[in-house]
């Protein structure tokens, strides 16, 4: 599974299972429908609840039930199946072919197989190119606009100078790969475990404002649905969205490439998400396993490949975990190779062992990729960040302990109190400011930057990535260093040290 990286704690995965009511904006608190035996006419995939209750059961952090692998090109679909009855004597498996995303098959085996184990057998066959689990990731994040005063991280890229050389970067597509956003007014409808009992929720939802405009959005995108309608049921996604690219001179903050388009791809299922896919297993409290949501990297890297093939010229990924992905690796490549540009976040866990966490791990070995280590108000290193020989950039993420609340990154999301697990069920429809930080809120200003250069003229990734180090504000030892890359992003100076504006 794969998390987001902000640092409220958050990680999400989940694929709803809904009754769609509509474009109906729902004013009231939400409907309570006593039921035993709910029936939906719009559902995720089959396989996810299955595939979630057995990682609930089991711990783990990995899908359980199927091996992500890669053959060696050309091999014929008959030599693919004897390579994995060979590899895997014993075990009932299952090959099937991925989409027009993928460059991999799944394999699919019993719910309680070692699916590590299973992979490394399978890794050693000749045939095979690589195996792997299909890992669980998570959000990275820790928990005249108005609201632009207090939007210290614009004026620490020295971006309204920036400004006045690109108007927010209008002609690009910004592909946000996360939890969804807060894009239509809606009503969809829920199975909740709640009070010892089976009922049935009406769940409302409301469009950004802030974000969304008319013909703004390209080719959304949810593949937990397989559908065009990726709505956020977390916040995360609306949240790294808004520091991308929220309007200018709108009801809220701004974003950094404020005119640029927005593809939404839904990878993550918010923690609202997984308890209404477990209410028919009597679940009423979320499983440790599921904190912070769900992401799985083979849709992580379904998403890649589909931002790269349907226009994005620029791609973030705010999400981590500690185990490694090739077919994510794979899809960066293919990405760079057709012109897209890739921020990651670099992680959260300097101050839980510091672990490195991928995709961020990828970027260095790929020019037009980059990880991205987060600052507070005072451009230092936030608590939070991780650290390491990865780390090519740094940009505001926020810190808490430099600052309090007012030294997060402020962008529209949901109001808290909504989205709450204390209650019977939640509120999508009520938007307002609020303060997140961790390298999740990090990534999107780089990517955003990315934007602007784009749409400056600079087509090249790896040309966008070398600006990006070079003008650079150095921090902390002379040079790249393992805390904050390269240093911390200058939008001004990046534009005019490339000669696009004298």
């Amino acid at each position: 599974m794969v998390a987001i990286q902000a640092h409220t704690g958050k990680r999400l995965s989940m694929r709803r299972s809904v009754i769609l009511m509509g474009l109906v904006l729902v004013t009231a608190l939400s409907l309570v429908l006593a039921a035993q035996e709910p029936a939906f006419t719009r559902s995720p995939r089959a396989d996810i609840a299955v595939r979630l209750r057995a990682a609930a059961r089991l711990g783990t952090d990995y899908v359980p039930g199927r091996v992500l692998v890669k053959f060696r090109a050309g091999l014929p679909t008959q030599a693919q199946a004897s390579a994995v009855t060979q590899a895997l004597p014993g075990t009932a498996t299952a090959l099937r072919a991925g989409d027009v995303y993928t460059d991999f098959a799944y394999v699919d085996v019993p719910l309680d197989a070692d699916v590590p184990t299973l992979a490394a057998a399978l890794a050693a066959r000749p045939e095979v190119e690589y195996a792997e689990p299909d890992a669980i990731h998570h959000l990275e994040v820790t928990p005249s606009d108005p609201s632009f005063g207090r939007q210290w991280n614009m004026r620490a890229m020295n971006l309204e100078r920036a400004w006045d050389i690109n108007d927010g970067a209008h002609d690009v597509v910004v592909a946000v790969i996360d939890s969804g956003l807060a894009m239509a007014n809606d009503v969809l409808r829920f199975p909740r475990f709640f009070n010892g009992r089976l009922q049935i929720v009406d769940v409302p939802f409301a469009r950004s404002t802030d974000i969304v405009s008319s013909n703004r959005l390209v080719a959304p995108y949810d593949f937990f649905y397989e559908d065009d309608l990726p709505y956020d049921m977390d916040g995360h996604g609306t949240h790294v969205t808004g520091t991308v690219g929220q309007l200018a001179n709108a009801e809220s903050g701004v974003g950094v490439a404020y005119s640029a388009r927005i593809m939404p791809l839904k990878v993550c299922l918010g923690e609202w998400e997984v308890l209404f896919l477990l209410a028919e297993d009597g679940v009423s409290t979320l499983p440790p396993t599921f904190q912070g949501g769900v992401c799985f990297t083979s849709d992580e890297s379904r998403a890649i490949r589909y931002a790269a093939d349907n226009g994005a010229k620029v791609i973030n990924i705010s999400i981590g975990g500690e185990s490694p992905a090739a077919a994510t690796q794979s899809a960066l490549q293919y990405a760079v190779s057709r012109g897209a540009f890739v921020a990651l976040s670099g992680g959260n866990d300097f101050e839980e062992g510091n672990q490195p966490g991928y995709p961020a791990l990828y970027a260095k070995d790929i020019n037009g990729v980059m990880a991205v280590a987060a600052v507070g108000q005072d451009l230092n290193h936030a608590y939070y960040s991780t650290t390491g020989d990865f780390i090519e950039i740094a940009a505001p993420g926020g810190n808490t302990r430099v600052g309090g609340a007012a030294g997060r990154i402020w962008q529209q999301t949901y109001r808290p109190a909504s989205i709450s697990l204390n209650q019977l069920a939640p509120r999508f429809d009520l938007l307002e400011d609020d303060a997140y930080q961790g390298t999740s809120m990090a990534s999107p200003h780089v990517a955003g930057l990315a934007a602007l250069l784009q749409s400056q003229g600079i087509r090249s990734p790896a040309a966008i990535e070398a600006a990006i180090r070079q003008f650079a504000n150095d921090r902390g030892t002379a040079g790249r260093d393992n805390e904050y890359g390269f240093g911390v992003v200058d939008a001004r100076a990046t534009l005019r040290g490339l000669g696009i504006a004298k």
